[in-house]
């Protein structure tokens, strides 16, 4: 297997902006503008990742713990900014609080496990590992709680007279709620589920395929690929069953009634 990676020069990845343009005339003939949003996002990406890919190389090179964790909190801080921020006038300062706790409590616990318990680095701060696993461990995570959120939101909203009617009949906040939590659950940890089921056989994942084109065995790049998706899959369980069990109580005043 050749252990080599090949380089890409600057004018190599110039070339595939190309797709960004084919993509840009496909929305146009199909009458959709989003041309906008396709140049503006490709813009921010290729910025954004340059800029960490610098980071990571000083990162990376100083293995500082100080470095290392502040990093890990910063895409801590992002993930939960991203969450609260398009729907920030419909969440009070309680929710905005719960939707922390989750992400940061469910993200923690499972990058500490699975460095600790499962990969085992040394030093355990190793950011070749701390960094690229949490990242994953976080943008998932971020994901489901977005999606348990939302199916709260369109809960308290859509549903309103069948809660109150619940309410009204005796039922508890948490028993009128039940089933709302229980399909808010599901539908956020349906993706992560997709693509667990799908990996494989129709999509070799990201994780995977960097290890293998950095030159790495197939065989060992299927045993961190299957690491990653079990970690993934407890942390946005924990983080979605955390946030709605304790998020649902923020939807109601201290009599009982939706808010």
């Amino acid at each position: 297997m050749n252990n080599s990676v090949i380089n890409l020069s600057n004018q190599q990845l110039i070339l595939t902006y190309i797709f960004t343009a084919i993509a840009l005339l496909l929305t146009s003939l199909n009458g959709i503008n989003r041309n906008k949003d396709i140049i503006n996002g490709t813009i921010r990406m290729t910025i954004q990742l340059f800029i960490a890919g610098f980071i990571l190389v000083y990162v990376f090179d100083s293995s500082s713990i100080v470095l290392s964790t502040l990093l890990i909190l910063l895409m801590e801080s992002f993930a939960v900014f991203n969450i609260i921020s398009p729907k920030k006038d419909r969440l009070n300062s309680k929710l905005k609080k719960t939707i922390a706790i989750a992400q940061i409590s469910g993200t923690v616990f499972t990058l500490i496990f699975f460095l600790l318990v499962v990969i085992r680095p040394k030093p355990i701060y190793n950011p070749q590992y701390l960094i690229p696993l949490g990242g994953m461990i976080i943008g998932n995570s971020m994901t489901g709680i977005n999606l348990a959120l939302n199916g709260l939101l369109d809960a308290s909203e859509n549903n309103r007279s069948k809660i109150e009617g619940s309410l009204m009949l005796g039922a508890s906040p948490r028993m009128a709620m039940d089933k709302f939590i229980q399909k808010s659950f599901d539908t956020a940890i349906t993706p992560t589920l997709n693509s667990i089921k799908n990996i494989g056989i129709i999509s070799l994942p990201g994780m995977m395929t960097g290890q293998i084109l950095g030159g790495v065995s197939p065989l060992i790049a299927i045993r961190y690929q299957i690491a990653i998706m079990t970690a993934i899959l407890s942390s946005v369980s924990i983080c979605d069953f955390v946030f709605l069990h304790l998020g649902y109580k923020n939807f109601f005043n201290k009599q009982e009634q939706l808010i």
